[in-house]
C-alpha cells in the first residue's frame, strides 16, 4: 500500500510543479483567468437553462457527451494505428 501512496504523492508533486511553472508568467496567469471566467459564465448559463427545462438540458448534455466521446475514440484509434505501424 505504501507504493500507491508514493505514486500519488509523486504525481501530485509533478502536477503542482507544472502548474507553478505555468502560472509563474504573467501572460499565462492572464490567459488562465480568462479561461476560468469564460467557464464560470458558461456554467451559470447552463444552470439557468437547467432551471427552466431540466429534461432538455439533460438531453443536450447527453448528445454532446456522445459526440465528444466518439471524437475521442476516433483520435485514440488514429494514434494507435500510427503507433502500431
Amino acid at each position: 500500500m505504501g507504493k500507491k501512496s508514493l505514486l500519488g504523492t509523486l504525481m501530485t508533486g509533478i502536477a503542482l510543479g507544472a502548474a507553478a511553472l505555468f502560472l509563474s508568467k504573467e501572460e499565462n496567469r492572464t490567459k488562465a483567468t480568462k479561461v476560468v471566467k469564460k467557464t464560470v459564465a458558461q456554467a451559470k448559463k447552463l444552470e439557468a437553462e437547467y432551471k427552466k427545462n431540466p429534461a432538455k438540458v439533460k438531453k443536450q448534455v447527453a448528445t454532446q457527451s456522445k459526440k465528444i466521446a466518439k471524437q475521442a475514440v476516433a483520435v485514440a484509434k488514429k494514434k494507435v494505428r500510427k503507433f502500431t505501424k
